[in-house]
């Protein structure tokens, strides 16, 4: 400060130096922000092609239990047979061709954005699409999120290689793209938005939050017009609760975090003590899995499901208030659940 207690003048050179940094950062978000869209509009495309896909494989796969109760002394293993094929067949993919796309994808883009991981964007984006289709296809009980935000930071990082774009930026299009996937999956890209901010990049930075912005939205037009207009998960409004369920809230919080944290380590726990057993063990849990899928085949025939063809009311209701159990349908379909008795 001078003798009046006021801050120096900034000189021209710092002026100047401001000035460059403006319109460099100001460049950099003209540039960024096309190849967000861009990515948002591969990621929507892909999401879509993929919720068709597994459309058509559900679709195929409810003719195949129509087709297959006509046959009641053997039909009943088509399923599960289908299941196996499917399940086995996605499994191979991702150990031959690309082990970091196992699972739901997640960690190991997060790995990528930490820079510990690389991302085979050419290998990961094909094996994750074929996979999650005949996994999800053939009956799992899987959900497409995953591969989704996984095929979307795929494709942000192949618009970084096709664009040569510097490494910060690659950075920043593979989380728009983790983040457009999300959003077309639940029709709803402020949940890609926060996804990306707080579970995946962590960086509240302009360029990342208005890349991901642009990106989950173009991706989340792009869904709605080509499947429909709604969210997933549709809530209905509800009244608003007295100040006085408040406390209840905390405990309902509290709760479920604690389940999460529980089922959490329990979950982890499982894959470090599987990990300790060595190969030896991996290469019978074919037999492991065979053996638990004929143990639940048993308990749903002789545990008051069914026997010799019977059918017994699921979960309170009688067999006449399900459509499928009218229609004299045997197995679980996606159109009445596991309302029928395994025949």
């Amino acid at each position: 400060m001078d003798d009046h207690g006021q801050e120096p003048l900034p000189s021209s050179v710092e002026i100047g130096a401001e000035i460059r940094a403006y319109m460099s950062l100001q460049g950099q978000r003209r540039r960024l922000f096309p190849r967000a869209m861009l990515v948002g509009l591969l990621a929507g495309g892909a999401a879509v092609l993929f919720r068709w896909t597994l459309a058509y494989g559900d679709a195929l796969r409810d003719r195949l239990l129509i087709w297959a109760h006509q046959y009641p002394t053997w039909g009943w293993l088509l399923p599960m047979m289908v299941g196996a094929l499917g399940a086995g067949g996605a499994v191979s993919l991702v150990r031959v061709f690309a082990p970091e796309a196992a699972g739901s994808g997640i960690p190991h883009l997060k790995a990528v954005l930490a820079r510990l991981r690389s991302l085979r964007w050419q290998v990961v984006l094909p094996v994750k699409f074929v996979g999650g289709a005949l996994g999800i296809g053939s009956g799992l009980v899987l959900g497409r999120e995953g591969p989704t935000v996984q095929m979307g930071g795929a494709l942000g990082a192949a618009v970084s290689q096709w664009l040569q774009v510097p490494p910060r930026e690659r950075q920043t299009l593979i989380a728009a793209g983790a983040g457009a996937g999300l959003a077309a999956a639940f029709n709803a890209p402020l949940a890609g938005l926060i996804f990306v901010l707080e579970e995946v990049q962590r960086h509240f930075a302009p360029t990342v939050f208005g890349a991901t912005f642009v990106a989950a939205l173009i991706a989340d037009v792009m869904t709605r017009l080509c499947t429909n207009q709604l969210p997933v998960f549709h809530v209905d409004l509800i009244p608003t609760p007295p100040l006085l369920a408040l406390p209840a809230f905390l405990g309902l919080g509290i709760l479920t975090g604690l389940l999460g944290i529980v089922f959490n380590r329990s979950l982890l726990g499982t894959m470090a003590c599987f990990a300790r057993l060595g190969d030896g063990l991996r290469g019978r849990q074919g037999w492991a899995a065979g053996l638990l899928g004929a143990s639940a085949l048993a308990w749903a025939r002789w545990s008051g499901w069914s026997a010799g063809g019977s059918r017994v009311p699921w979960a309170g209701a009688s067999a006449s208030s399900k459509p499928c159990c009218r229609d004299r349908w045997r197995w679980p379909s996606s159109r009445c659940g596991s309302c029928c008795a395994l025949a």
